[in-house]
């Protein structure tokens, strides 16, 4: 197959699951319902795209206990960065892939630049390469390439990218709910796999998916905050977390009315109160002064 045919046989099927997806009302990408539908259509999925996509396991727990190498050459488990004290963002991607990752991590960049929580102090980045073939030193040049573009200090710290053996990286994905597949007969190895970002909670829990990843840094802020449980972000942050929720349609932060409401009636009460205190005060002062 040649580079023109393949690619646009991977547009077509990405396009006939998005049309699928947006028919039943859901983001997941299931791999058995695609191979048992009857629908003339949906046969002519390639390959290539078979048991791709994200299904949201929110709550699920990653596995701590994998172990996997950094840049610097130290092999750790996940709980060494997962160790209970910060939210981390998790991205998984390649080195060699044609668009698609690099399309995520300048998304990621973008949102990060723009926000004042800082990488190794408020939280942590994990972005797990999926080629457990990929070459140390293409590894290292990718993570160096990234972090002069965030150019943010204490990202390096902060932001580690790490290498594995397939059946741990796997065992990462499905955790996740993150499914990707190797391409057959292409060489340097390509993936095909979705474009997402995982919040994890500092214990290492899935607390939501980020699908909007270039065009709204607010969220990507408020997602780290709540994954936190209020531990960082300012009063501002945690008013957001407490009457907004995350929108999984929109990828969007959505105000829960009823929240709002009972906060606004608790601010309208308190200055309704202080406001009869003075009042009570000043007659109070008034008649002292009369007598």
């Amino acid at each position: 197959m040649s580079p023109m045919s393949f690619t646009q046989s991977v547009l077509f099927g990405i396009a006939v699951l998005c049309l699928a997806a947006a028919s039943a009302g859901a983001r997941q990408v299931f791999k058995t319902p695609i191979l048992d539908d009857p629908d003339a259509l949906m046969s002519q999925v390639p390959p290539e795209v078979l048991g791709t996509g994200v299904i949201q396991r929110v709550n699920n727990q990653v596995p701590l206990e994998r172990e996997f190498i950094d840049t610097e050459g130290r092999r750790r488990p996940l709980s060494a960065i997962l160790d209970g004290s910060l939210p981390v963002l998790l991205t998984l991607n390649y080195s060699d892939c044609p668009q698609l990752c690099s399309y995520v991590l300048n998304g990621v960049i973008a949102n990060l630049k723009a926000i004042s929580l800082e990488p190794g102090k408020d939280f942590r980045v994990i972005t797990l390469c999926i080629n457990p073939d990929e070459d140390p030193a293409r590894t290292a040049s990718t993570k160096a390439r990234y972090m002069a573009e965030y150019g943010r200090e204490g990202a390096a710290e902060g932001w580690s990218f790490l290498r594995g053996t397939e059946s741990d990286i796997r065992a990462v994905a499905d955790s996740v709910g993150f499914g990707y597949v190797k391409v057959a007969g292409v060489d340097p190895p390509e993936y095909s796999h979705p474009a997402t970002l995982i919040v994890l909670t500092p214990e290492g829990r899935v607390s939501l998916y980020l699908t909007a990843i270039n065009d709204d840094p607010q969220t990507v802020r408020l997602a780290l905050v709540d994954a936190s449980g209020g531990a960082i972000g300012n009063i501002a942050d945690l008013f957001f977390t407490s009457c907004f929720r995350y929108d999984e349609t929109r990828g969007k932060y959505a105000p829960i009315a009823r929240r709002v409401m009972s906060i606004g009636a608790g601010i309208f009460a308190i200055g309704f109160a202080s406001l009869l205190i003075t009042f009570r005060v000043l007659e109070k002062r008034r008649h002292a002064e009369e007598i």
